[in-house]
């Protein structure tokens, strides 16, 4: 407060010096253009003067206020358990799990592969089939998927022959890898089958005997072994 009077007091002196130089102007310059000029310093004078004052009174001001001493009156709250609860928690710490290994391995269950045998049987050859009968039989055995047919560039080399199951008591028999299904009994003394005869064979003549593998469905029978 005291600096705002002093502050006006000065400003009161800077007023009556400008108009004392106004009233010299006036004789000098003339009067009107005199008191103009000493109009706008006294206006712009005694605005500084007033702002200076002003930023000083407000400056007391927040000055009084930071030394006034600030009294905070904190609410007394009862504490919220699930707060609480939710600060405190931790995670609980996993423990591995030690199981006792078994004194003897568990034996696993294999399954024994199935040998299974496919019949030989001895069969008398009739006769040897050419031409369109010939191609016929391949072309047959195609259609019904056979799979172990010679290939196609081979089939004049091959002979395909028909014959007759011989069935007497004393009949030889090997095991072999490959299923027989579809004429494993066979019980007629007179039963006609159609086989093929590899090249090594030759050229057979009627009346042979050869040992033929019976083959499953849709494949044809194979001559494997010469009796005589």
């Amino acid at each position: 407060m005291m600096n705002y009077v002093i502050s006006l007091k000065h400003i009161a002196k800077y007023i009556v010096l400008l108009l004392a130089s106004a009233s010299l102007l006036s004789g000098c310059l003339g009067g009107t253009l005199a008191q103009q000029i000493a109009r706008s310093i006294a206006t712009s004078v005694a605005d500084n003067a007033v702002a200076s004052a002003m930023d000083v009174q407000e400056l007391d001001a927040q000055d009084k206020f930071s030394r006034k001493p600030k009294n905070i009156v904190l609410k007394d709250t009862p504490p919220d358990p699930y707060l609480t609860a939710f600060a405190s928690a931790r995670f609980e710490e996993l423990k591995p799990i030690s199981e006792p290994l078994p004194d003897t391995l568990t034996e696993v269950e294999t399954i024994a592969p199935v040998v299974i045998s496919s019949q030989l049987v001895r069969v008398e050859l009739f006769n040897l089939l050419i031409g369109d009968e010939k191609a016929a039989v391949y072309t047959k055995a195609q259609l019904l998927g056979a799979t172990l047919l010679p290939k196609p560039r081979e089939w004049k080399l091959w002979q395909v022959a028909t014959g007759k199951i011989k069935t007497e008591a004393n009949h030889s028999k090997v095991k072999h890898s490959e299923v027989n299904q579809s004429e494993a009994t066979l019980k007629q003394n007179q039963q006609l089958i159609t086989f093929l005869i590899p090249p090594e064979f030759g050229k057979l003549p009627s009346g042979s005997v050869t040992l033929v593998e019976i083959a499953n469905a849709g494949e044809l029978n194979i001559a494997r072994y010469k009796v005589n």
